[in-house]
């Protein structure tokens, strides 16, 4: 094997085209493994960083996808919310 080739069976992930899956099933396949990939990485920044983290995802079919590192996804978004208003009353 000569140092500027990969050993073979290995291959490098290339840059995603960003553009619309056109394929329904393919497009489910990709959503649902995107979306494991993210809940796992919003848990993980709760735990390691000690954050509170609310994560709300709707699917194509509308279908309501949720994590929250609190009791209640309400909770952070009533977090949110209040800090946006004084955000604004402060004019930062």
């Amino acid at each position: 094997m000569t140092p500027e080739r990969e050993p073979l069976g290995r291959k490098k992930r290339g840059r995603v085209k960003l553009a619309r899956i056109e394929d329904k099933t393919s497009r489910q396949v990709r959503f649902s493994k995107r979306k494991s990939g993210l809940f796992k990485k919003a848990f993980e920044l709760a735990v390691l960083c000690d954050a509170e983290v609310a994560l709300v995802v709707f699917s194509s079919a509308g279908r309501l996808f949720q994590f929250s590192s609190s009791s209640r996804v309400e909770k952070t978004i009533r977090r949110y919310q209040q800090f946006m208003c004084t955000k604004d009353e402060t004019g930062t």
